[in-house]
């Protein structure tokens, strides 16, 4: 038993007087003689005491005053007849301060355990020599020193000066928390262009949000790559949505007691950035657009409507695109406005070249070891042939041989033969079909009542048919997802596959649901294309890596994985090493559970009016020789192995702090084993 976990306060401060006042000074069995808001009659006033510690002869009243309430004179008053009238009832009266708490921690825990000692009954439960830890989270803005961009002295307060005095960070995850003081220490130097890499997975959008909030003076931009997350970034700064940023998250309100951000969306699709004034934009708090928006400069987009002192800090999502010139161009003419660049890979096709300083790094497997990430499972089929053929098919009947990776990767540069490509051999797809429909049964079993999806990767439109006509005679109800298909019939197949009452498994899709596209249920992925570039694989991978949050999964976080069934001659074994080691993430610097593989038994096929079957195939699947492969990315005692590492230095620098502030400190192993015991 933990005093933290048996006894509540109904404000932080009490709280942190619980956890590091009264966990330092007494042991758990103390929480029997604790009571939180004791009511005390003396004549005709009532009071309530924070929390009353009775022992056999004692009565202690403790009283928590957090300046902001007992700063006034009628507080001054108050609070000293209030006093009055507890000592006269007997009362031993010990008050403690917010500052007190957090800047002089050991003298409060020693006040305590005096006071404590003359009691008996109190006194059995006081710990000898104890380890009292410097508080990490009693300022609800740890930040603490926050400062802006550089502004006139006689400028007068606004909205970003406010939400700076506001902002509650503890809502955020640790890892946020992490980016944004890094980001404070280095934009407080004087830097401009920060990136952050972050797994995906991670909460780059809450990130993008906080960093808004706390870096901007006058104005934010905010630029993404297209309208899926250019709607992410809407819907965070909605209010009036559910799931916002602001104020839904599950640990409590960013910014209260601030109203929200005046927020204008962009949307080149939706409203012609022409149509939008001057005065709308120079009205807005932050501007959320996709890089279609921002024009060049002249007339018609963004950068034709607002001057270089408009906006002064710039948040760049997916920035791996940043090299693009309409980035480049957004650069050139904010070029005194602070920049945060977010992505999970920086790495091109092009090779073209991303500059920027990295202040923070957040691994995949720092996401997996955090319960942000699933585990992910990599399940191969290596098939003993030489290389995998692929034919082109053109309108008049004339086929056109494609054999091997490169050949392929080089066809894949020309549209006109994309769309054309289909798999010589079903055999290969029949394998892998195999391996993913046992995947969805595992995941099925595993995540119950949530209903695991798929999605798959084709090389073009007729490969994606190919594919989920193969997909549907393995009884996994399946449909494409292309360009070529009308808006309505794009959402209405998103529809069937995204809700859970959706009769879609899973769906082919063409370079449709890519970055930012957010189901936490696709529990599989299966790229049946190789891919040029490390970036857009590590793209498509991440559409199934975030966790699913769900009341029932809720204790079997550690089970959720994400199965990548590949086959083996697409030649995705480079990029899934460099995704296990991690290596090539960065932007140029500016200053220079097991189951078997037993094949899939026979059983009848029942069929939609959709054309998707339902069930198990009644054909029988000529199955190519091969072999199956199966790892975790990340084997469970490496994921743990670094949860251990970031926990022991996460510890190392309580520790020098608590030295520092201790004149005889006890050793590193006592102080972890206690922080341990005490707080989790």
């Amino acid at each position: 038993m933990r005093l933290v976990d048996v006894i509540r306060g109904e404000s932080f401060l009490e709280d942190s007087f619980i956890r590091w006042v009264l966990t330092a000074a007494a042991s758990a069995g103390i929480a029997s003689h604790v009571t939180g808001q004791h009511p005390v009659t003396v004549g005709d006033r009532r009071y309530r005491l924070d929390f009353l510690l009775a022992g056999s002869r004692l009565r202690v009243a403790v009283e928590l005053d957090g300046f902001a309430y007992h700063s006034s004179r009628a507080s001054f008053i108050y609070d000293r007849i209030r006093q009055n009238d507890l000592a006269g009832l007997g009362y031993v009266v010990l008050r403690f301060s917010y500052e007190a708490i957090r800047d002089d921690t050991s003298r409060c825990v020693a006040q305590l355990q005096t006071v404590l000692r003359s009691d008996p009954a109190l006194a059995s439960y006081l710990i000898a020599d104890p380890i009292v830890a410097v508080p990490d989270d009693m300022m609800p803005n740890p930040l603490g020193l926050i400062t802006a961009p550089r502004r006139p002295s006689a400028a007068p307060a606004d909205y970003f000066d406010l939400v700076r005095q506001r902002l509650d960070m503890r809502p955020l995850r640790e890892c946020q928390r992490e980016a944004m003081i890094a980001l404070a220490n280095y934009y407080r130097r004087g830097g401009l262009n920060a990136a952050c890499v972050l797994s995906v997975g991670a909460g780059k959008t809450a990130l993008g949000v906080a960093a808004a909030l706390a870096f901007t003076r006058r104005r934010v931009l905010i630029v993404t790559p297209g309208r899926v997350i250019r709607g992410t970034f809407a819907t965070a700064l909605d209010p009036d949505s559910a799931g916002n940023t602001l104020y839904t998250l599950p640990e409590g309100p960013l910014i209260p007691g601030c109203r929200p951000p005046r927020t204008v969306v962009l949307d080149s699709d939706d409203e012609p950035i022409r149509a939008v004034s001057r005065d709308t934009l120079l009205a807005a708090d932050v501007i959320v657009t996709n890089f279609h928006s921002l024009g060049t400069g002249i007339e018609g987009g963004l950068l034709g409507k607002l001057g270089p002192d408009d906006i002064d800090l710039i948040v760049v999502d997916e920035a791996h695109i940043a090299a693009a010139d309409s980035y480049q161009r957004l650069f050139a003419h904010f070029s005194l406005a602070r920049r945060l660049l977010m992505s999970a890979c920086f790495s091109r096709a092009d090779g073209k070249r991303i500059e920027a300083d990295v202040v923070y790094r957040y691994r995949l497997i720092d996401s997996i070891a955090d319960g942000h990430a699933k585990h992910v499972r990599i399940r191969r089929f290596s098939p003993r042939v030489e290389q995998t053929e692929y034919e082109l098919v053109w309108p008049d009947g004339t086929r056109e041989q494609i054999v091997g990776k490169d050949a392929l990767l080089e066809v894949m540069q020309d549209e006109r033969k994309l769309a054309r490509v289909t798999a010589t051999s079903e055999e290969p797809i029949h394998r892998v079909m195999q391996i993913v429909r046992r995947s969805l049964d595992h995941q099925a079993t595993a995540l119950s009542p949530v209903r695991p999806r798929a999605l798959f990767a084709a090389i073009g439109q007729r490969h994606a048919e190919q594919i989920s006509r193969i997909a549907n005679a393995h009884g996994i109800a399946c449909a494409t997802l292309h360009h070529s298909m009308s808006d309505s019939a794009i959402a209405a197949t998103r529809a069937r596959f995204e809700a859970e009452s959706g009769n879609l498994q899973a769906i082919v899709q063409l370079r449709m649901l890519g970055q930012g596209y957010d189901l936490p249920p696709i529990s599989v992925v299966v790229p049946v294309r190789p891919y040029g570039s490390f970036g857009e694989f590590y793209q498509f991978l991440g559409r199934g890596i975030r966790v699913i949050h769900h009341p029932a999964l809720a204790s079997r976080g550690e089970k959720q994985q994400l199965h990548v069934v590949h086959h083996g001659e697409l030649g995705l074994d480079q990029h899934l090493e460099t995704l296990r080691v991690e290596n090539d993430m960065d932007p140029h610097p500016t200053d220079a559970d097991d189951f078997g593989d037993a094949p899939t038994p026979d059983a009848s096929v029942a069929r939609t009016g959709s054309g998707a079957a339902v069930g198990r195939p009644n054909t029988v699947v000529l199955t190519e020789q091969g072999d199956i492969h199966q790892q975790f990315l990340h084997d469970i005692n490496r994921v743990e192995a670094r949860r251990e590492e970031r926990e022991m230095h996460a510890f190392a620098q309580r520790y020098a702090v608590y030295v520092a502030s201790t004149p005889n400190p006890r050793p590193f192993e006592d102080f972890v084993a206690v922080i341990r015991a005490t707080h989790g």
